[in-house]
């Protein structure tokens, strides 16, 4: 049952990561995204791609003081899509958690932490992310992965 228990968390955790990760890396000004997938991941998805690409990120992150702004939104970007894929599939699944879990607490500390835990934009999403990935670094992928 643990490793039944640390599949459906890697799934999850690592799906929500790929799916924040791809408009960084991907979206942009007239990006589509195909009905399908609208459909599924809501409206909010479809603004995260017009919203997205790396240069409007690194943007973003130079208005916040983040250091190489262009290197770390494309850093950030590969690390929440490729990570959240290789927490999914079970494959360095520790080196994935600690990467995502630097990463939350980043995001955390820079955009989150000033509103609060609870509340639009507060830190409860990231902090539970932060926690699925501490387990999972601390438990490993379970048996049913490519690690296992």
């Amino acid at each position: 049952m643990v490793s039944i228990g640390l599949f459906v968390l890697r799934l999850i955790a690592g799906g929500i990561f790929a799916i924040h990760g791809y408009p960084k890396l991907f979206g942009g000004p007239g990006k589509q995204v195909h009905p399908t997938a609208q459909r599924y991941l809501g409206p909010g998805f479809s603004q995260s791609m017009e919203q997205g690409g790396p240069e409007r990120f690194s943007k973003m992150l130079e208005s916040m003081e983040v250091p190489r702004p262009k290197a770390t939104a494309t850093f950030v970007g590969w690390v929440e899509f490729l990570g959240g894929i290789l927490l999914a599939l079970g494959l360095l699944t520790r080196l994935a958690s600690a990467l995502l879990i630097g990463d939350m607490a980043v995001a955390i500390q820079k955009v989150h932490a000033q509103k609060g835990l609870v509340g639009q934009g507060g830190y409860e999403f990231p902090l539970s992310l932060t926690a699925a990935c501490l387990a999972l670094f601390l438990a490993g992928p379970g048996k049913i992965s490519v690690d296992g």
